[in-house]
């Protein structure tokens, strides 16, 4: 097989690549509708949307994969807690458009809710922005002028993007530190959180001073330590999604001198820098709501179709779950280059799938499944991109003009078995392909991956009609890792172990097959 080599180019925010070659078609029309808090936006070609909430200041950020734009930004104030709606190109091949929240006002990405009429009429309704309660008095404006700090690796805050976040949230005064003479640099050893997150601890091994503000450019609180420098293995704070800040950025500014750049979440006010002893400076946070990660997923569902409605489910008790402990087999090498694989977990948001027993839903399957499987690809130097990474629906034309677009090497869908539910006694794995030899040996390669690692009965590698099968130019493959209904394979389709280890041996089967037909 010979693989098609491309540079990618990304977009923010965005699973999906285009090629250099690909055409834009345009954003029609849009309009903001303050009174129902809805922005409704057409364009000359189907899109499927892509949407993220971002902190400081809060916004939503829709793109419009391969949707361009012709004349400058447009700009809207509708006033209240929407301050601004900004919409303009983000590159040749992507419309962004921008909703930012008025200073002070978050609101619950998951309460955002997209509906798309036809593919190329959208509308977005907005929950009512919620203020974000003061944890702290207001502070004074700062008295010197803020110092340089580094950029964010966020697109959304590069300096020449007219979509750009504009001014900061607060601001916080300069406040300088008793110091005791000038001497040896003090040493910055660690930086870490503690107190349950309630404070970023900075330990030096002498005495230190240091000053801060808010960093208007770096949308985050800087922190300047003259005097000083970094230790050879410094260390930093460990974050999470949960954390009280989304970012801490350290440097040496100069020989003499140690910046520390604080980026909080959604919801967490900073409050004084205190120094507790001569080499130990606390900065204090406090959450004054639960934290939303500061880049929250909005799920956006495909225009709408008629969805079968699932019958309830039959609550038999699954058997019990083996014990699994299969030893891990090596991956292959793979050759040097790029090759893009799509990886489509089945169903998704108002179709779950097949419903097995004690309720499985396939869905809840196959999605940690494919997610585990791209990044183990992606790991061994593959482009791995998911046809969709929540739960929501994607309709199976989307699914192949993806795949299409991205001009991918291969087309991996993974789906769950069912059958009626009073045949618990079917179990088992089948893996299908449409015509080409090499979708028989894609298929080949993954089922009998799974069979040398797995505990799953071999119900063989077939050919089928299946639409994703058809439509792909690629060599592309439909997997049925189990049956919900059958008593064996749903036991073990609900353990995230056995899950995981699908995952590996379906990742396995792909680098197989690229190792062998490179």
């Amino acid at each position: 097989m010979r693989f098609r080599w491309l540079f990618l180019l990304s977009s923010f925010l965005s699973v999906f690549f285009f090629s250099a070659a690909a055409q834009a078609r345009e954003l029609v029309t849009w309009r903001f509708d303050r009174n129902q808090n809805r922005l409704v936006f057409t364009t000359d070609a189907g899109v499927q949307p892509k949407a993220q909430l971002i902190s400081n200041p809060t916004r939503v950020v829709i793109d419009l994969p391969g949707i361009g734009m012709k004349g400058p930004t447009a700009n809207q104030r509708p006033g209240g807690a929407i301050q601004e709606i900004r919409v303009g190109k983000l590159d040749n091949q992507t419309t962004r458009i921008v909703i930012e929240l008025a200073p002070g006002y978050t609101l619950d990405p998951q309460q955002v809710k997209f509906r798309g009429a036809t593919p190329t009429q959208w509308s977005v309704d907005l929950p009512t922005p919620q203020p974000i309660p003061p944890s702290f008095p207001p502070p004074r404006q700062p008295s010197q002028p803020p110092v340089s700090s580094p950029p964010s690796n966020q697109s959304s805050q590069q300096p020449n993007n007219p979509l750009l976040s504009p001014p900061p949230l607060l601001e916080t005064p300069n406040r300088p530190m008793p110091t005791s003479g000038v001497g040896q640099l003090a040493t910055i050893q660690s930086i870490e959180l503690a107190n349950n997150g309630t404070q970023l601890l900075i330990r030096a091994d002498q005495r230190v001073r240091a000053t801060s503000t808010w960093d208007a450019k770096a949308n985050g609180y800087s922190i300047t330590i003259p005097g000083s420098r970094l230790a050879d293995q410094v260390r930093g704070p460990q974050l999470s999604a949960n954390s009280a800040l989304s970012r801490v950025l350290i440097r040496q500014q100069d020989s003499r001198t140690v910046v520390i750049l604080v980026q909080p979440s959604i919801g967490t006010q900073i409050g004084e820098l205190n120094q507790l002893n001569d080499q130990l400076l606390a900065l204090q946070l406090q959450q004054a709501r639960p934290i939303i990660p500061p880049t929250a997923s909005i799920p956006v569902p495909p225009p709408e179709r008629t969805t079968p409605v699932p019958p309830p489910p039959i609550n038999y008790p699954p058997a019990r779950p083996p014990a699994i402990n299969y030893p891990p087999a090596p991956l292959p090498r793979i050759p040097n280059g790029r090759i893009i694989v799509m990886v489509d977990p089945g169903h998704g948001g108002p179709d779950p799938g097949a419903i097995g027993l004690g309720g499985l839903r396939e869905t809840n399957v196959v999605l940690p499944i494919a997610q585990q499987v791209a990044a183990i690809l992606n790991q061994q130097g593959i482009q791995a991109v998911l046809t969709r990474t929540g739960e929501y629906d994607v309709d199976l034309a989307p699914r192949v003009a993806m795949a299409e677009r991205m001009d991918a090497n291969l087309f991996v869908s993974i789906h769950a078995n069912s059958i009626n539910l009073s045949r618990t006694d079917i179990n088992g794995l089948e893996t299908y392909y449409y015509s080409s030899a090499s979708a028989k040996r894609l298929a080949q390669s993954i089922h009998n991956s799974i069979l040398q690692s797995m505990d799953i009965r071999d119900r063989g590698v077939r050919s089928a009609r299946f639409y994703v099968l058809r439509k792909t130019s690629m060599p592309s493959v439909l997997v049925e890792v189990g049956f919900v209904t059958g008593r064996e394979d749903a036991a073990k389709l609900s353990n995230p172990t056995y899950r995981s280890q699908m995952a590996q041996a379906i990742a396995r089967g792909i680098l197989q097959y690229i190792q062998q037909n490179s």
